[in-house]
């Protein structure tokens, strides 16, 4: 298998005022790897879409937490955002505002939902291959 650079997860109250602590502790993590500024912005504006989106639709959650976790290697960033709760009417939420949009213009994004809480996966190469 490849050699993963990082494996780190964190976990946060579900609260908005919650989203700069994640933002600090996922701009720290990649920047002591020497992740380029760029990338490190771009993930931590899809982080911080998920992440709202997760504080903001899950219903009900069984933990009323977020959990993040950051995965760095094989030249690619992967982010994990997962709430406990269960989405109400997830599609329309989805399609309702630029959050899906928005994440997918930074990276590669999955989205799955199940009874138990949603995970959203956003993946970022870490270098751009033009030039």
């Amino acid at each position: 298998g490849t050699a993963s650079l990082a494996d780190t997860g964190w976990s946060y109250p579900s609260k908005a005022t919650s989203a700069s602590a994640m933002r600090r502790d996922v701009r720290r993590s990649l920047e002591a790897l020497h992740v380029h500024p760029d990338v490190v912005q771009d993930l931590l504006v899809a982080a911080s879409e998920a992440f709202n989106n997760a504080v903001e639709h899950a219903q009900q959650p069984s933990r009323p937490e977020v959990r993040v976790r950051l995965q760095v290697g094989a030249g690619t960033a992967r982010l994990t955002v997962r709430d406990f709760g269960t989405w109400r009417d997830r599609r329309s939420a989805m399609d309702r505002g630029r959050g899906a949009t928005l994440m997918n213009a930074f990276g590669d994004v999955r989205l799955m939902s199940t009874a138990s809480g949603t995970t959203v996966t956003i993946e970022r190469r870490l270098a751009d291959d033009q030039g």
